[in-house]
């Protein structure tokens, strides 16, 4: 599906993209075809406009295909070549993946460089694909309860519309909302359609850039363009308010129209902003690290701009991305601490933002990495609170509940995912918590729902 570029009058964009009609012609067989074909321009590392050929390989046959390889002859409205185009499969931040295949019934995003050595406007591409067939030991074929597939694209967001339906966002997860591809998913029915742009997309105007400040530099003052892209600008499900950064990384939440502004903090410029974990108070947890490995630092507040925990560096850290309880007062998180008798032990942790107190959960061996999901905490009433986490069980993830009036760990189900250390992983409970939204990019990127019904325990 071709991205829109985001409406913003009041300065260039650096990406502009226009639909394109694949034609497909394969040097080996039909079974891979090209679809979503985009021609882009991107400015690369250096400040150069690039020409990229974007799209999806599918593979319709009954065989897995590797070590992929894609040639195009670009055509203009006269069937006349003016350029060629030489790429492969990437993932969505455009990383090349050499060591990946194509099963039967996927797809991979490609990207590929385009070089036009004559005049005239690109109008349709001719495709030669060049693939072994291989069998694909990569296929995760594990037995799982209570999960169904939804999407076996790059997930990097989901938003919950309903109990019974479901926006998310395909692409790179350093990216802004505004360039992922956005699908409608609705339970009942199983179908998924294919959205023009987030809905959210309407409110970034000239007006809403102005009043937000997104795109000012703080010093001098002038505008720059690209600080957009890096603002990790939000829209959540829980408030009608937004949260953003600034180019000194001051963290800001305000109204949907950019009134109302209220800075959270602004001590941050030496920290890089990964995300944030939404309570259904609207309270939240901004969540910092520069790589995977690094430990996880954070700060919690409201909506509303209302700072609850303490400095984000007078915060222990984490080595996984911490949890949030609904009041926003405590995260779950992972670490070592000396329990009564003085012994230190690694695990699992209730940690209060606001007293610096921790109170122990259950102890595990093998913390996951900070690419993993942060827990996912649902308090049914006063005296029932489960914490879905989702971590390795004798090498597989798998989905764990505990169950905290009773101390008990419950593992649910093994789950079909696979990260590697620069993939990532998230989950996102439902309103109403029936279901848990399981997300991932990278080479087995996709979208799984958890029915949290299925399973005799913490349900």
């Amino acid at each position: 599906m071709p991205k829109r570029p985001i409406a913003m009058l009041f300065f260039l964009l650096f990406i502009t993209a226009c639909a394109a009609n694949p034609l497909g012609l394969f040097a080996q067989d039909d079974d891979l075809t090209v679809t979503e074909t985009q021609l882009l321009e991107r400015v690369d590392a250096f400040g150069l406009e690039t020409t990229l050929l974007t799209g999806m390989i599918e593979n319709s046959g009954d065989v897995a295909y590797g070590s992929l390889t894609l040639f195009a002859d670009v055509l203009d409205d006269n069937g006349e070549v003016i350029g060629e185009a030489f790429g492969y499969l990437t993932n969505q931040c455009g990383v090349a993946l050499t060591d990946v295949a194509i099963a039967p019934g996927a797809s991979r995003y490609f990207e590929a460089s385009v070089d036009l050595f004559a005049e005239g406007e690109p109008d349709e591409y001719e495709f030669f694909i060049e693939a072994d067939e291989i069998d694909d030991d990569s296929l995760l074929d594990i037995e799982t309860q209570g999960v169904i597939q939804v999407s076996d694209r790059e997930v990097v967001l989901v938003e919950w519309e309903s109990e019974t339906s479901l926006r998310y966002g395909v692409g790179c997860d350093g990216d802004v909302f505004t360039e992922y591809d956005w699908f409608h998913y609705d339970l009942a029915s199983g179908e998924t359609e294919a959205l023009d742009a987030s809905p959210n997309e309407a409110f970034i105007t000239n007006a809403f850039l102005q009043q937000t400040g997104i795109t000012q530099v703080t010093q001098s003052r002038e505008q720059d363009p690209q600080l957009y892209f890096t603002s990790f600008l939000t829209f959540p499900t829980q408030t009608p308010r937004i949260i953003y950064q600034t180019d000194l990384h001051n963290l800001i939440t305000s109204e949907r129209d950019g009134s109302f502004k209220r800075v959270v903090n602004t001590n941050l410029y030496q920290y890089s902003l990964q995300g944030f974990v939404w309570s259904p108070l609207a309270n939240f947890v901004a969540y910092y690290f520069g790589a995977f490995g690094e430990p996880v630092r954070y700060l919690t507040a409201q909506a509303n701009g209302a700072m609850i925990s303490g400095p984000l560096q007078n915060q222990d850290p984490s080595q996984t991305v911490p949890g949030l309880t609904d009041d926003g007062r405590r995260v779950i998180i992972t670490g070592t601490y000396p329990n009564a008798e003085g012994e230190d032990v690694t695990g699992y942790y209730f940690r209060s933002v606001v007293s610096g107190v921790v109170e122990f959960m259950f102890e595990a061996e093998n913390i996951p990495g900070n690419n993993y999901p942060a827990p996912a905490y649902f308090r049914k009433d006063d005296n029932t609170r489960y914490i879905y986490i989702v971590r390795d069980i004798d090498e597989q993830p798998s989905l764990q509940c505990f169950y905290r009036e009773e101390s008990e760990l419950h593992t649910l189900t093994p789950l079909p995912i696979s990260l590697q250390d620069d993939e990532r992983a998230w989950t996102f409970l439902s309103p109403e918590n029936n279901m848990l939204a399981l997300a991932t990019n990278g080479r087995n990127g996709g979208l799984w729902l958890i029915d949290l019904h299925a399973f005799d325990v913490c349900n």
